[in-house]
């Protein structure tokens, strides 16, 4: 039977393999600040959940509820934005701010704290210098994502980055469903190729959920 999950995953897998273009030209320091910043720290143990599986399903744990997300925090790097709420370009792009000051939930996908990797995309930079997401390659393992629906707050733990290749970035794993709340983080890294007109990798932050 075609669930939920397989929709899901088969559409954000049909989410172009160009997501989120257009970041800026200001190649030289991109392309330095993310040479070298791979990284994967032991991953958090899953979120406990405190009710029984279900005997009938004994693999997937209870499904969680996930929030609309209003608000990103990140205080390592002293980031705090509203967020969006993203869909598909009318090419089957993943949307993305047409600012540098915000960032966007891709709506289509998974909520912050549902089972299944919650995807929030900001720019690096723009025409008029260093964006949202300039200071994303200084996350190092353990620092904290906050994300808010109004008085709901979910907090988030860093323990993997990556630049990956934007042909070669595995789009079924950065969208991908989880056994657990996951957030992923993403923006543009690399040298600016200017025939396609966006950088030619993505830095890619994975956090798993903090159980409060």
């Amino acid at each position: 039977m075609f669930g939920k999950s397989d929709f899901r995953n088969s559409l954000l897998i049909a989410a172009a393999i160009v997501f989120l273009g257009g970041c800026g030209q200001q190649e030289d320091e991109v392309s330095k600040r993310t040479e070298n910043i791979d990284f994967v720290a032991e991953k958090p143990a899953p979120v406990e959940v405190k009710k029984p599986v279900p005997v009938a399903n004994p693999i997937n744990t209870v499904k969680r509820e996930g929030i609309l997300p209003t608000k990103l925090e990140i205080p390592a790097i002293e980031v705090k934005s509203e967020i969006l709420h993203l869909g598909l370009t009318e090419t089957g792009e993943m949307a993305v701010p047409d600012n540098g000051e915000e960032v966007s939930w891709f709506s289509h996908g998974y909520q912050p704290g549902e089972n299944g990797r919650a995807v929030i995309a900001g720019h690096v930079d723009d025409l008029e210098g260093p964006a949202i997401f300039w200071d994303l390659s200084k996350l190092k393992a353990g620092d904290e994502i906050l994300v808010a629906e109004g008085d709901k707050q979910l907090r988030f733990k860093v323990y993997k980055m990556e630049s990956v290749p934007l042909d070669n970035a595995d789009l079924s794993s950065i969208f991908g469903y989880q056994s657990s709340p996951e957030l992923v983080l993403i923006t543009c890294a690399g040298t600016y190729d200017y025939s396609r007109g966006t950088r030619e990798e993505r830095l890619v932050v994975y956090a798993s959920l903090i159980e409060e």
